[in-house]
């Protein structure tokens, strides 16, 4: 094979490559949850509202502490300020208009 025919493959390869990426197929814009684990969560919120049909439950955190545990690890932390937060749906627990306290199955990618 001579140069520019394999030139022209890393090019072709290249920009296949690239087509994902700009196409924002690699940005996960909503928080996923793995099988294994669970997070708590407690604190005081506001402006909670559901989304995606009530999969997700969307809220501003005045002051939330969370604990994520996972299979090995565990990520503790405080998210406050009208920091924005996304919780899945399967939220168990007392989620009244602001106040929130209790966990979600699987370990939130916060």
């Amino acid at each position: 094979m001579n140069t520019k025919k394999i030139l022209g493959i890393f090019i072709c390869m290249l920009v296949m490559t690239t087509i994902p990426v700009a196409a924002g197929a690699t940005i996960n814009k909503e928080p996923q949850t793995s099988d294994i684990g669970f997070t708590t969560l407690q604190g005081v919120i506001f402006g909670l509202k559901n989304i995606n049909g009530g999969d997700l439950i969307e809220f501003r955190c005045l002051f939330v502490h969370y604990i994520a545990t996972g299979m090995a690890q565990r990520t503790t932390g405080f998210r406050y300020g009208g920091q924005m937060m996304v919780i899945p749906g399967s939220f168990r627990g007392a989620l009244m208009p602001h106040v929130i306290m209790g966990w979600c199955p699987g370990q939130l990618e916060i």
